[in-house]
């Protein structure tokens, strides 16, 4: 054999070896093992920084330099003042490390609301300022009486998630997809963030823009341990998350008004006081929000949670995605200010059938993505035949008009998936009757088809 065919042969021999074999594909990182990573990306951040070149960006923090006159905290007999200073510096003074009574790390980055947050850093966003303790090392207790003290060292009292955050911000503008390819992030978290990534330039001018930002924080020192508690629990305790429903009616004001104009009856989640009760007659603002955004999409599984979040990741304007504001009106003024008077005086009776409409909110939703179905499917005059159709309905003689006792009845038999369940009964049931393919509203034969 000559060499030349010593030489093919073996050259077969060794790809059909290496073609044989399956690569072995590493399974993707767990969320803890991703958490991990981060928490050592961040920790180490700034000698990487350094090590790549952005030394000047990052010299060694000197001391505190308030921007303002401090103020004396007679409960704790510590002082308070306000500090800028840019990014670059603060991620040196401040750690993820050796904070006190902080929530344990986690997924920033696949959780919707910092996940938004890193988002909007990166494009420019302000952020809220932190709250930083300034603690001695050295003195029993922590208790610094000045920020000259040489042994100072940080422990934030208010934004550590925030923490988290800003140095994910630096990473992915710095090392971008490569953070998905190390197990620092999921391909699901770059896909979300990867446009604002693009637009904030070139890695190494994305990096020096925000390690330049301005950051704003209070400083806390003159303070022990005990006093550091009483922070922590007055900032991080003490308080009260705004609901949902009172966040959807702030980012949906103009639309509120436009409705409340129209004459649609609206109770104000947002001026609602502690222990005051909605009235029962009127529609809950967030309420008529997803009765909109249902009546747009004819979509009845819409929560507030999942609208809320819609609307904060959404760019237009209040009212610039909602289609014609003049269908959105008259529809609901219609289900609102005609057809619910009239069920009140039918059902006046019956307190748990009278308020059907204003009383939950999964019926008026459903009812309102039904009426959706029909106008963008066909057109207004369908949907307003539509309307007139029920109108006729609930005005027939007889206790129970509109089967309401059957629709409770085909409640009961709901047991698995109860929400999206009840919602495509009332959405079903409405454009069963709409459509014409059947003469009253069958709550029961829709409900068979749902559960099977």
């Amino acid at each position: 054999m000559s060499l030349v065919s010593a030489v093919d042969q073996s050259s077969v021999q060794e790809e059909t070896v290496v073609r044989g074999r399956r690569p072995r594909v590493s399974p993707p990182p767990t969320r803890t093992e991703r958490v991990d990573k981060v928490r050592g990306a961040i920790l180490g951040l700034r000698d990487d920084l350094i090590a790549d070149g952005f030394g000047s960006m990052l010299p060694p923090p000197a001391t505190v330099v308030p921007i303002s006159a401090a103020i004396h905290d007679a409960k704790t007999g510590g002082w308070i003042a306000h500090v800028e200073e840019p990014l670059g510096i603060y991620l040196q003074r401040v750690s993820i490390q050796d904070n006190f009574l902080q929530r344990p790390p986690f997924d920033h980055s696949s959780d919707p609301i910092y996940r938004r947050l890193i988002r909007d850093f990166i494009s420019g966003a302000a952020m809220p300022e932190s709250k930083v303790a300034a603690l001695s090392r050295t003195i029993q207790g922590g208790r610094a009486e000045s920020l000259d003290v040489a042994d100072l060292y940080y422990s934030i009292i208010d934004g550590l998630q925030r923490g988290y955050c800003y140095g994910l911000a630096v990473l992915l503008v710095w090392r971008r997809e490569q953070l998905v390819r190390d197990g620092l992030l999921s391909q699901e978290a770059w896909s979300y963030i990867e446009d604002t990534v693009e637009k904030a330039g070139e890695p190494r001018q994305a990096v020096e823009e925000l390690l330049r930002r301005t950051m704003r924080y209070e400083v806390f020192w003159n303070i022990d341990l005990e006093g550091l508690l009483h922070y922590m629990v007055t900032f991080n305790t003490a308080q009260r998350r705004m609901s949902l429903d009172v966040q959807l009616e702030i980012m949906r004001g103009p639309l509120i008004r436009e409705l409340e104009n129209a004459g649609i009856p609206v109770w104000h989640d947002i001026a609602s006081m502690p222990g005051m009760r909605q009235a029962r007659d009127r529609f809950p603002a967030s309420d008529l929000i997803l009765a909109t955004q249902a009546f747009i999409t004819n979509n009845p599984q819409l929560t507030p949670a999942s609208e809320a979040e819609r609307l904060l990741n959404q760019s237009q304007a209040y009212l610039d995605n909602i289609g014609d504001i003049n269908d959105v009106a008259r529809t609901l003024t219609r289900l609102t200010a005609e057809l619910h008077p009239e069920i009140m005086r039918v059902y006046a009776h019956d307190p748990s059938k009278r308020y059907v409409l204003s009383g939950g909110g999964t019926f008026f939703q459903s009812l309102a993505a039904a009426c959706g179905y029909v106008r963008n499917r066909i057109n207004m005059r369908a949907l307003e035949a539509a309307l007139d159709k029920i109108m006729t309905q609930v005005r027939k003689p007889g206790d129970d008009p509109l089967h309401l006792d059957d629709y409770q009845r085909a409640l009961s038999t709901i047991t698995s998936s109860r929400g999206k369940a009840m919602r495509r009964l009332v959405y079903d049931t409405f454009l069963r009757f709409f459509t014409g393919a059947t003469l009253e509203l069958e709550w029961s034969d829709t409900a068979a088809q749902i559960t099977g």
